[in-house]
């Protein structure tokens, strides 16, 4: 099949039994759920706080958006304590998902039910804790199984007890959003009944910073809380953070027989590549704009149907001006709907960015109503977009778009819109 073609194919495939999200779950900074996490984009204030990251000799600190010690029923506690941080957020995340779904209850076949996970770095504190037990001779039996990113999937799986499609996927900071367009495509080829899909990453430790640092994304400024400043014209840098975000996704046609509500409809998505070089994208966004043409066009749309779009928005000088070009290509100069990035609340969580990104686009629809874009006092005129500043704003009219895009070129773009009532 030619790529339009495909497209054609799923968009037909959605029309006559739309994807649904069912269940939504999130563990992040200063969020511990879903309803919170949208609570803090509306308000609009970072989280970020300084950590501590240097050695005794060589004390250091940054800017980071730190979540909560996971809490994990007293049932999983015991088999996930040698679990990695990212796995541990990511299966509290992916808890709360599957029981706001009521899949719990449900009596659904294991075979039937799905679990994909996205992350850009996976368990990279277990897999230095075990490069420590190697220099002392005393790596564990675990530490194989415990440092592989299939661990993320692995123990959210035997969690809940599914035995259809597993994997974790890794697309650098599209992770999470590559994850939930794979889940969408098990279901609309029936290899599935229903998938958990998100993403999961813990990457506060000094080997990440490190890296971060060593390629100039990271931000600066004496107030920890206003180092991520996205579309402004003082902008330095990113802000990390970790976070885990997950979703149920089902066929609307399965929701209906068991009763559960549909809170969104997974309207359209697409993934790619942009080949602009080992940290992202081309001068005119050329993947963003080929990518999120296919999202909109798998959703049966035009770009004029978007009334709002969560931006990726890291803060960075570059990625802010060349996703703003992005943009305005899509749409056309002076059409871009309303547009802000959340990052500077949750933090830039690399590859679970998708998903928690993903949940307050739901929100967004949900509610009507759109967060604004923390930090920002003076809107850099090379970013020509109509970005939220301050107080939030009405959704007026139309889906909702969010994008990621990461390192290598990878993209992912999903679309959301209400659900079919």
């Amino acid at each position: 099949m030619t790529s339009s073609a495909t497209t054609s194919a799923i968009t037909e495939a959605l029309a006559a039994d739309p994807i649904v999200v069912t269940g939504m779950g999130c563990w992040a900074a200063g969020a511990r759920g879903p309803d919170e996490l949208f609570r803090a984009a509306l308000g609009g204030r970072s989280p970020a706080g300084w950590v501590e990251v240097g050695t005794p000799e060589e004390p250091s600190s940054v800017a980071a958006c730190v979540a909560g010690e996971p809490e994990l029923p007293p049932a999983e506690q015991r088999s996930a304590r040698r679990l990695d941080r990212a796995a541990r957020l990511g299966l509290t995340a992916a808890l709360q998902a599957w029981r706001h779904a009521g899949l719990a209850e449900a009596a659904l076949d294991p075979e039937r039910l799905g679990v994909i996970a996205g992350t850009g770095r996976g368990p990279i504190g277990r897999t230095l804790e075990t490069a420590r037990d190697l220099a002392q001779g005393n790596v564990g039996p675990g530490a194989s199984a415990d440092s592989t990113p299939g661990s993320i999937s692995g123990a959210i799986s035997r969690s809940v007890g599914a035995r259809g499609p597993g994997s974790t996927v890794v697309a650098t900071c599209a992770s999470a959003a590559t994850a939930i367009a794979t889940a969408a495509m098990h279901l609309l080829l029936d290899g599935a009944e229903a998938m958990l899909a998100g993403g999961t990453e813990a990457p506060i430790v000094p080997l990440m910073v490190a890296q971060l640092g060593a390629a100039g994304v990271l931000g600066w400024d004496p107030d920890p809380a206003l180092t991520c400043r996205p579309f402004d014209v003082s902008r330095t840098g990113l802000v990390v953070g970790e976070g885990a975000a997950f979703l149920v996704l089902e066929r609307a046609s399965a929701a209906r027989r068991r009763g559960a509500t549909a809170y969104a409809r997974l309207a359209g998505w697409a993934t790619g590549t942009d080949a602009g070089g080992r940290t992202g994208m081309t001068a005119e966004a050329d993947g963003l704009v080929a990518v999120s043409r296919r999202a909109v066009a798998v959703a049966d749309m035009v770009p004029a149907d978007i009334g709002y779009v969560n931006a990726h928005g890291t803060g960075t000088r570059l990625n802010d001006r060349t996703e703003a070009r992005g943009l305005c290509r899509i749409f056309g100069d002076g059409r871009v709907p309303p547009v802000s990035s959340t990052k500077p609340v949750t933090g830039h969580c690399l590859g679970a960015t998708p998903a928690l990104e993903a949940l307050i686009a739901i929100s967004s629809l949900q509610t009507g109503c759109l967060p604004p874009t923390a930090n920002l006092a003076t809107q850099d005129p090379d970013c020509r977009l109509d970005v939220i500043a301050g107080l939030p704003r009405s959704l007026t009219a139309g889906s909702v778009l969010s994008t990621s895009m990461g390192f290598w070129g990878m993209v992912g773009v999903l679309v959301f819109s209400a659900p079919d009532r």
